[in-house]
């Protein structure tokens, strides 16, 4: 999926060889973020007054997936995602890969609670996709498998305990045992789906009243709980937000009346506690990945930000916990 000939044609000539942007065919640069290889996502200008978004690989785990998402899913998705305008030929080295998509503008990442109810109605259209013929999505996104998550907050329980105590809360023996019940029903019973894999505020805009969902690098297939967590309670630095469990419940609903519109029913109090179950574990192990990061001296992310989501996180689990016990 490319945008009009003439654009794609003209594509070629505003990047060099090396995958760079040509300096001799734009007549500006904006850099919009940084990828975790150093490389830069921009907005560039070109001397006709059009204006486009560079995005080269800023993650090498994820080299092809985003122009194999485009390829082979995207044109059965509502136009819900920037028009890919062109990309690298797909035998070039990955440090040199990119892909050009169309300027959408400034976009704002309020996360209001209409665009997570307009992204929980899209995501449901996404989950109830066959999956059947794309056995090349890996079945793991860019954090652990749930499971892992458990077994790693199982290993290392004196830390673990130490956290909730830190928070005034605690999971007894029975609580664990209860989470692990739920969390292997969950994985038993749910379908694979696809998944965004990374649907945190910042890859969620409003554009002329029109909601987008970007960078599809971390698609894979997964239980529908990953994104669903991921649009609900992920924390992230950049971008915070408060969840109530009365908001929590209402994209719960949202998702799953359109699934269910879909002809893909699921047990809504089954889908509750298993999601409850899910967002404690997550939590849990992201307030220990946040720890890290408040710990270190080489984090990337100012410390008041991760206090912030510290926070916000902790928040969630309590929530979660407390939902746990009326169960």
């Amino acid at each position: 999926m490319v945008g009009s000939v003439n654009e794609e044609l003209d594509a070629y000539s505003w990047v060099t060889p090396e995958g760079m942007l040509n300096d001799h065919y734009i007549t500006s640069r904006e850099q919009l973020y940084k990828g975790i290889n150093g490389r830069y996502v921009e907005r560039f200008t070109i001397p006709t007054g059009g204006s486009y978004i560079f995005k080269p690989l800023t993650n090498p785990a994820q080299h092809g997936r985003e122009r194999w998402m485009y390829e082979h899913v995207m044109s059965g998705l509502p136009p819900i995602y920037p028009q890919l305008i062109a990309a690298s030929d797909l035998t070039i080295a990955p440090a040199q890969s990119w892909m050009i998509y169309e300027d959408l503008g400034q976009l704002v990442h309020d996360s209001q609670e209409a665009t997570m109810l307009g992204a929980a109605a899209h995501m449901a259209v996404w989950h109830a996709l066959s999956v059947t013929d794309w056995s090349e999505l890996p079945r793991v996104g860019q954090k652990p498998p749930i499971h892992t998550m458990l077994d790693e907050l199982q290993m290392h329980r004196q830390s673990t305990d130490e956290f909730l105590s830190r928070l005034d809360m605690q999971l007894s023996e029975s609580d664990w045992d209860k989470i692990s019940r739920l969390i292997l029903m969950a994985e038993e019973e749910l379908p694979t789906v696809l998944c965004h894999g990374d649907l945190h505020p910042g890859n969620m805009a409003e554009v002329d009243g029109r909601l987008v969902i970007l960078d599809w690098e971390h698609a894979h297939l997964n239980a529908p709980l990953w994104d669903i967590f991921h649009l609900v309670d992920l924390s992230h630095p950049l971008f915070p937000r408060t969840v109530t469990p009365a908001l929590r419940e209402r994209v719960m609903d949202v998702y799953l009346d359109k699934l269910g519109s879909l002809g893909m029913q699921i047990e809504r109090v089954s889908f509750a506690e298993w999601y409850h179950a899910y967002a404690i574990v997550f939590s849990l192990w992201m307030l220990r990945l946040i720890d890290g990061d408040l710990r270190s001296e080489e984090c990337v992310w100012p410390k008041e930000q991760l206090r912030n989501q510290w926070h916000e996180t902790a928040a969630t689990l309590e929530q979660c916990m407390k939902h746990l016990g009326e169960e």
